[in-house]
């Protein structure tokens, strides 16, 4: 099909940036009709089909006119309407073949650019932004309502893959993941979770992050990158994350590795989440989670002369003198009952994660840098912002799509949903 437009504009005597703003003017103006004659007589020659819901024969009802906002401007596009002469079912032959899907506004080409730029900035920036810069009229509500649409399709299509994964028990995947995925020298995961305002409850609620890497390099003085780094975040129960960073792990090899390593901050869900999904991991406390604690337990009066000693002993992965010294502080803070309440607890904190610290010893300190910085892009960012609550599944469905633009997969998606393809494969980082 050929559509011709033309255009007049006058450059001598002209900046050539006057130049461009007439001429892009008049191409918006001008291309909405074009398209909406092109689409209308292609509409026409839509074949009526059979009825989606019984399969029965559908015979031409009239016209009907339906308005339709895209990237050429908004316009008015007649089409078939069809009923089905055995169940009754009204359709529009054109629209399912053609889309938009029903009842929807926008293309999807409106879609992607509002929600390139809601998962920046608040759906209000995204409105007037996409307003500014491409015409198109759109209301913050909409471009929430777009959010909400493309967030549940892309995690409706990552909770089909893990239901299908984790559907043959837990022990037969893991062997079954371990046969995926390319073989890196060592893959490390993270995870951690952060508090955002919840707007149902006015309390908080737990958003969650994780990130898989093979390793560090280094690309010039004090820059450092992380190879083959993918995140992943929702706002959802600890066993659907752990099994979708467990499926994500996999993808990086990080069950045929030579080593796979688990760093968190020693928190008990994030420990019962490592041995139920990466059991054979190296499990590591993150050394700075272990030193504010060690400092807040020992208080400020303690912490410049304590806390050196019991640093050095856990740098060294010394998980039996650690406790000990932790005791005999205790046992100095005297009538202090905060204190040694808060050294008690600290006590109980490093049984829990003795593993974690005596790994020290045979790898050196880790930390989790990597996951607090993934955490506060990925999270912080845009659901942390000031004045800013959310209800629990609008955060969940907006982090998806952050995801999805961090993990380089947005241009494989969207491809995708204008061609009506399988979304999964585009979502496999």
């Amino acid at each position: 099909m050929r559509m011709v437009v033309e255009v007049e504009a006058e450059l001598t005597g002209r900046t050539l940036a006057e130049f461009e703003a007439e001429l892009m003017g008049q191409l918006r103006r001008q291309l909405g009709p074009v398209v909406a004659k092109a689409v209308t007589e292609v509409a026409g020659r839509v074949p009526v089909g059979l009825c989606p819901s019984c399969g029965g024969r559908r015979e031409r009802r009239g016209r009907d006119v339906r308005q339709v906002v895209g990237l050429f401007g908004a316009v008015a596009l007649q089409r078939n309407r069809v009923r089905c002469l055995d169940c009754g079912a009204n359709g529009y032959p054109a629209d399912e073949q053609l889309g938009p899907e029903a009842g929807e506004r926008y293309t999807l080409g409106v879609a992607e650019a509002a929600l390139w730029l809601a998962t920046e900035s608040s759906y209000a920036k995204a409105a007037g932004t996409t307003k500014h810069l491409l015409g198109v009229e759109i209301s913050h509500g909409q471009v929430h309502r777009l959010a909400q649409r493309e967030g549940e399709l892309v995690d409706r299509a990552l909770e089909e893959q893990r239901e299908m994964v984790f559907g043959l028990g837990k022990r037969q995947v893991l062997a079954k993941l371990a046969e995926q995925g390319p073989r890196p020298e060592r893959v490390v995961v993270q995870a951690d979770g952060t508090s955002v305002n919840d707007r149902a409850t006015g309390s908080e609620m737990e958003a969650k992050a994780r990130i898989v890497y093979q390793g560090v390099a280094t690309v010039s003085k004090g820059r450092r990158v992380l190879l083959g780094k993918r995140t992943y975040g929702g706002v959802e129960s600890m066993a659907h994350f752990g099994e979708k960073l467990a499926i994500l792990a996999a993808q990086q090899g990080a069950f045929r590795a030579r080593e796979l390593w688990f760093v968190s901050d020693g928190s008990s869900a994030l420990r019962r989440l490592q041995r139920a999904y990466f059991p054979t991991a190296v499990a590591f406390l993150d050394l700075w989670h272990l030193e504010h604690r060690l400092a807040q337990a020992l208080g400020m009066e303690a912490a410049g002369v304590s806390l050196p000693p019991l640093l050095k002993l856990a740098r060294e992965g010394d998980v039996d003198k650690l406790p000990a010294a932790l005791a005999e502080c205790r046992e100095a803070a005297g009538a202090d009952l905060d204190r040694r309440q808060r050294l008690t607890l600290e006590m109980e904190y490093v049984r829990a994660n003795r593993q974690g610290i005596a790994n020290y010893a045979l790898h050196g300190p880790q930390a989790s840098g990597a996951i607090e910085k993934a955490m506060d892009v990925t999270v912080g960012r845009r659901l942390k912002a000031q004045g800013t609550s959310w209800y629990r599944l609008g955060a969940h469905h907006l982090l998806t799509l952050r995801i999805l633009k961090q993990n380089g997969g947005w241009a494989r998606y969207w491809q995708a949903r204008r061609s009506r393809s399988p979304l999964l494969p585009a979502l496999q980082f």
